[in-house]
Order: structure tokens, then C-alpha cells, then sequence
């Protein structure tokens, strides 16, 4: 039991990170009906930013986040006005293979810049908890405090603010809300501010967990995306859910099957895309 509580806690904070990834691949998504390739950079991004603020600088931890978030919300500005908003009328395969090569040209800068060795950050909290005979690291409860509070805010902006209904309302029919009077240029780029913020949380608590790397990223962005489809494209309570469902099978697995835990991740998905093919909350 002690075993299974140490998993459980795990799984939560690796869920929430999955989810991190997937709603901000999400909202761009559901928007532009593109895939950002490059999204994995904007995590990785912020954790170069957590090192130089927290492994380098000694400055408090706290500053990590707001600061990840200016830099990664500027890349996801540049992206919008450089990339996505020049392709508009292109359809979706010429921005996602812009967005493709920027996921190189960022992480070859990253490797010039700092070089390919791990970079190691403290973690936020040290020691460990315990409960009966379980011990869990402290590092564990920032995640899921940080993670938790993310996902609350952007349900309370996306449902009780002006900018979210904007957003649903471009989600939907972007023709319809430019005629109801929604400037679409400002929107657009508020949703890639919102992307971008998750994105930087993420990048901050990985970094507080794992190395930094200019690779940090790509490994999750390939679980990001699995958890958008296994949650249904374009749905923000499907990457939720998904999310969730994809970091207990993984942390489980990694814990009772070891190697083999990836390939029983993923075939967990073609399972559930087989009974659902459009996704646990998507729509047919």
C-alpha cells in the first residue's frame, strides 16, 4: 500500500504536467487548426530561464514562473505574428512545417548558446513527506499546487471573462464572431499568451524535477499530443481528463512493467481511439 500511495502521487504530478502540455496544445489547436511542433521549446524555454534564475542567479523560486512567462509569451507572440497569422488562408500543413523547422532552429540555438550537457535546478522543496510507511518527496506538492492552480485559473478565464468567451467564440465559427464584433488579430494573440503561459509553468516544474536540457521537451510534446487526441481535438476537459488518464497508466506502468511502460501507454490510447475514435470528449 505504501507502494501504490507513492505511485498515486506521482501519477498526480506527472498528469499534471501532461495536462499543462496538452491544454496549451489545445487552445492552439481548437483554434488554428494546426499542430505546433514547437511548443515542446516554449518548456523548453522555461527551463533554461528557471536555471539562470534559480541554478545560477540564486534568486527565489517564486520569479521562475513570471519570468518563463514574459520570455515564452514573447516566442509565442513572434510565432503568431511570424508564422501563423502571415498563413492564415495556407491551410494547416504549411504552418505546422514552419513550426516544425522552428522546433530545430530553437533547439540548435539552445545548443550553441548553452551547450549539450544537463543542467541541473534545485528542486522547489527538499526531504520528503511521509505518511504511514509511504515517503513522498516534498517536490511533489508545489507540482501539484502549481498545477492544480493553473488549470483553475484558465477555467475561470476561459468561462467567466470576456477574452475566454472570445476565444469560445472564435473555438467555434471564426467567421460568426468577427461579425458579432470580436476583434480576431487581438484574440489570436491572447491565445497565444494563454498557451504560452502554460507552457512556461510547465517548463518551470519540469526543470524542478528533471534536467535542462535543449531536448527537455520533445519527449513530452510527443505525450501532449497523445493526450489531445486520446482527449478529443479542440477540448480542454479532454486533454484534462486525458491527461490524467495517460499519467496513471505511465506512472503505474513505469512502476510495474518498467521498459515496457511506454509501449503499454500508448497502447492503452489505440485502445480507447478504437472505442472512441473522436476521443473521450470530442465530438463526432
Amino acid at each position: 500500500m505504501a507502494q501504490v500511495f507513492q505511485v498515486i502521487v506521482n501519477a498526480i504530478s506527472l498528469s499534471l504536467i501532461y495536462i499543462l502540455f496538452a491544454t496549451g496544445l489545445t487552445l492552439i489547436m481548437g483554434i488554428f487548426d494546426v499542430c505546433n511542433f514547437a511548443y515542446g521549446e516554449f518548456v523548453m524555454a522555461a527551463g533554461f530561464v528557471t536555471y539562470f534564475v534559480v541554478g545560477k542567479w540564486g534568486l527565489p523560486y517564486i520569479i521562475a514562473p513570471f519570468a518563463a512567462m514574459v520570455l515564452v509569451s514573447l516566442i509565442g507572440v513572434i510565432f503568431e505574428k511570424g508564422i501563423f497569422y502571415p498563413m492564415r488562408n495556407r491551410g494547416g500543413l504549411e504552418p505546422a512545417l514552419a513550426t516544425f523547422g522552428s522546433s530545430s532552429i530553437m533547439q540548435t540555438a539552445a545548443l550553441i548558446l548553452f551547450g549539450g550537457m544537463p543542467l541541473g535546478v534545485p528542486q522547489i522543496l527538499n526531504g520528503q513527506f511521509k505518511l504511514g510507511s509511504a515517503s513522498v518527496p516534498n517536490n511533489n506538492i508545489p507540482i501539484i499546487v502549481g498545477g492544480f492552480l493553473m488549470i483553475a485559473l484558465l477555467f475561470l478565464f476561459v468561462q467567466k471573462t470576456k477574452l475566454g468567451l472570445a476565444i469560445r467564440a472564435l473555438q467555434q465559427d471564426q467567421d460568426a464572431a468577427a461579425l458579432q464584433g470580436i476583434n480576431i488579430a487581438s484574440t489570436r494573440i491572447v491565445i497565444w499568451v494563454v498557451a504560452s503561459c502554460l507552457a512556461a509553468v510547465a517548463g518551470v516544474l519540469l526543470a524542478s524535477t528533471t534536467y535542462v536540457t535543449p531536448w527537455m521537451g520533445s519527449g513530452y510534446l510527443l505525450k501532449g499530443f497523445a493526450v489531445v487526441i486520446m482527449g478529443g481535438l479542440g477540448s480542454i476537459p479532454g486533454a484534462l481528463i486525458g491527461g490524467f488518464v495517460l499519467g496513471f497508466v505511465d506512472s503505474f506502468g513505469q512502476t510495474y512493467l518498467g521498459s515496457y511502460s511506454y509501449m503499454f501507454a500508448f497502447a492503452f490510447i489505440m485502445l480507447v481511439l478504437i472505442v472512441r475514435p473522436q476521443g473521450l470528449m470530442g465530438k463526432r
